[in-house]
């Protein structure tokens, strides 16, 4: 029996499933981003209202900017989740600046 080429079909087929996969993983990683936003949001939110330190998370970001205390919610989700005791250290931080802003006007 002669042998037969497939031509371009096979090829065109398998194209189209790369170019999908391409796609998605495209899109994926944008989507990872915002979901591990989300999360740690979540995690500080969560551990801040559970101990009583604050109210809301938006508050709590507002009050981190305005005393100049840079981190970010990747780093605070982990301390909230690992070591809780370091989030009251911080809140007191926020706490000695806002007396001492007071006290100074």
């Amino acid at each position: 029996m002669t042998r037969v080429k497939r031509g371009y079909i096979a090829r065109r087929r398998r194209k189209k499933f790369k170019i999908r996969a391409l796609v998605s993983a495209h899109r994926d990683r944008d989507r990872q981003k915002r979901d591990f936003r989300r999360l740690w949001i979540t995690r500080i939110n969560a551990v801040i209202r559970e101990k009583g330190v604050y109210y809301n998370y938006s508050k709590f970001i507002h009050d981190l900017y305005k005393r100049q205390l840079l981190l970010n919610r990747k780093i605070l989700a982990q301390i909230a989740i690992l070591n809780r005791n370091c989030i009251y250290m911080i809140y007191n931080e926020i706490i000695k600046t806002k007396i001492r802003k007071n006290t100074s006007k």
